[in-house]
């Protein structure tokens, strides 16, 4: 009975310590549902505030992390985070002719980052998406609040 107590504790303990390293393999898990179901508009490229012209730059992503990206064209496909790289297989795109040269230039960045992979990091209702020197920044825009 005396070694029944100390064991009992050293188990609790033991259990303890390893809560944490379960829930740290979750942070990919609790981005993705940060995420789903809700619609991001650009404010940022690489720190500089855009204007919009014609078009409104965004990204949402829905159901299974079905990812929707629109500059002048719009990219489709499904996505996965992995330590925090947000990557889109299986990308499908309109091939609209851009007369917007800005807007053009940011086809071609976007469609890099979801294809090859950026780095995600969500917070104060600010989506970031970089991928070496280039930064995009979204801000939450649902489309019903």
């Amino acid at each position: 009975m005396k070694r029944l107590i100390p064991l009992t504790l050293f188990g609790l303990l033991l259990t303890a310590c390893q809560t944490p390293k379960v829930n740290a393999g979750n942070d990919n898990q609790t981005l993705v549902q940060k995420l789903v179901h809700h619609n991001f508009v650009l404010t940022k490229v690489n720190g500089k505030t855009i204007r919009y012209k014609q078009t409104l730059p965004s990204i949402s992503f829905g159901e299974n992390m079905f990812t929707s990206a629109t500059m002048c064209n719009e990219f489709n496909g499904i996505a996965s985070i992995t330590d925090s790289k947000l990557l889109v297989t299986s990308i499908s795109k309109t091939e609209l002719e851009c007369v917007d040269e800005d807007l053009s230039k940011l086809d071609i960045l976007i469609n890099k980052m979801l294809t090859k992979g950026a780095t995600v990091t969500y917070s104060h209702n600010q989506l970031v998406l970089t991928q070496g020197p280039y930064s995009l920044v979204y801000i939450l825009r649902d489309y019903i609040n």
